[in-house]
């Protein structure tokens, strides 16, 4: 099973939980339950210059990813201002909010990269967003971390990689943001990029994944059928959709990628081709 989609900023809204908590805060989600996840809800918030999430804190755990502008976020008793390459891992039970740093009412809106696992309950199937006006200490606090993405990251040909259970293919660079190592327990976020002619064979998993197109042009296949996504395209592979990517064009491609269930330290990736033979 596999969805394909398009960010469409027109058609966010703010969730019904968030309408008495926030200003100028607004949400597209691309993976949900509608679209038969069951493991993750992804999305893209937008937050308008002066807007507000008040403090709030989920039964689920959420990483995130800076796309665009300024904005502070509180965690606990920190404050971090969080620009473009920004991404970071907010425990379950934590209390956080946020903040548009610009104010100017012709700005941009700040976006960023929402990844929450397990997903979130459907509106009207119970609760698991909690809003709370006094601060209340999390045991899981120590366990936030921000980081920040910037080019001298990527690994370089021949670098070990950083995915674990995966070997490094020629022409494929993979920046792990939110893994185990970061202190995730039920997902991981990270940046990967394909350089022109770089591929990976038909696999499929034992989790899901979704794949945010940053830049560049990639032909998807999934489940037999063929896609060529590019900035701002979205897909989701569900567990055993047999997928591959093929970067055909002349410039390097480059996605944001979420999987849920946190990935397994070995067998990562079935390959068609280690079982043809048999």
């Amino acid at each position: 099973m596999h969805y394909v989609s398009k960010i469409d900023p027109a058609a966010a809204r703010t969730p019904a939980l968030y309408d008495s908590h926030s200003t100028g805060f607004r949400r597209a989600a691309y993976v949900d339950r509608a679209m038969g996840s069951v493991h993750m809800g992804t999305g893209i918030c937008y937050l308008a210059p002066g807007g507000v999430i008040q403090q709030h804190f989920h039964s689920f755990e959420e990483s995130f990813y800076i796309l665009e502008g300024h904005v502070t976020l509180r965690i606990g008793e920190k404050s971090h201002t969080l620009a473009p390459g920004n991404f970071g891992l907010i425990p379950t039970g934590v209390h956080h909010s946020w903040r548009n740093v610009w104010t100017n009412p012709g700005d941009p809106p700040a976006r960023w990269l929402e990844m929450q696992a397990p997903q979130p309950r459907p509106e009207g199937h119970g609760r698991d967003t909690f809003f709370a006006s006094g601060h209340v200490p999390s045991a899981h606090e120590a366990d936030t971390h921000v980081g920040h993405f910037d080019e001298s990251q990527l690994p370089r040909p021949g670098a070990p990689g950083q995915m674990e259970g995966f070997n490094p293919t020629t022409g494929v660079a993979i920046k792990m943001f939110v893994d185990r190592s970061f202190g995730a327990i039920h997902q991981s976020l990270f940046l990967i990029q394909y350089m022109p002619g770089a591929k990976i064979d038909p696999h499929d998993h034992t989790f899901e994944e979704s794949y945010l197109i940053v830049s560049g042009r990639v032909r998807a296949m999934a489940d037999g059928q063929s896609y060529d996504l590019g900035p701002g395209d979205v897909i989701w592979t569900g567990v055993g959709c047999i997928h591959s990517f093929e970067n055909v064009g002349d410039a390097p491609v480059r996605w944001i990628e979420t999987q849920a269930p946190l990935p397994p330290a070995k067998e990562v990736f079935r390959f068609e081709r280690d079982w043809a033979a048999y």
